[in-house]
């Protein structure tokens, strides 16, 4: 997990967010970590279905002109998209919550392993998921631990669905929230 990345990322996805209209009224923390619980069921819903993209690199030179019709045909809706929706909440909720006082932790030993998919939503939204600085951390560090044993680039989808946000509407095309 590069902390340096995270804290560019954070301000990326922010000031995106600003620009489609998502910080016009100020919301509390349990409104963010309520969005944050969404893309966790999403992962779920994606995992049940097994919508895993792996390896898309080679379809994507087919869309070279065509970003969004390439992520929408290969990423959307995927458990490796609904990962990264997860951390580009927690980050635009540190930057809209902590501003730059937000410090990632970067060590082991908060993932365990040895439970399934869902046991590993639940465990994160009951354990894991909150709206303290620390807290924050844990939780981005825990997708991140989770993803690795999943082997999802999760670097690269987040980068992926952030260009992704970039292209959509205000408000991608008139959602209240």
């Amino acid at each position: 997990m590069d902390t340096e990345k995270l804290t560019k990322w954070s301000k990326e996805i922010y000031e995106n967010a600003v620009v489609h209209g998502w910080h016009e009224e100020k919301h509390s923390p349990e409104h963010y970590l309520g969005l944050i619980m969404t893309e966790v069921a999403e992962a779920v819903e994606a995992d049940r279905n097994n919508w895993y993209c792996g390896e898309v690199e080679t379809e994507m030179s087919d869309y070279v002109h065509n970003f969004d019709a390439w992520y929408r045909g290969w990423v959307k809706s995927s458990v490796e998209e609904e990962f990264a929706d997860i951390v580009i909440r927690l980050l635009d909720m540190a930057n809209s919550i902590h501003r730059d006082n937000i410090a990632y932790i970067n060590h082991d030993g908060l993932f365990r392993n040895n439970k399934t998919f869902i046991e590993h939503a639940y465990y994160f939204v009951k354990e894991v998921l909150n709206c303290g600085i620390i807290n924050i951390s844990e939780s981005i560090l825990y997708i991140y631990e989770w993803a690795e044993l999943l082997r999802i680039d999760l670097d690269q989808h987040i980068e992926w669905k952030m260009k992704y946000n970039s292209l959509r509407p205000y408000k991608h095309g008139g959602k209240k929230y």
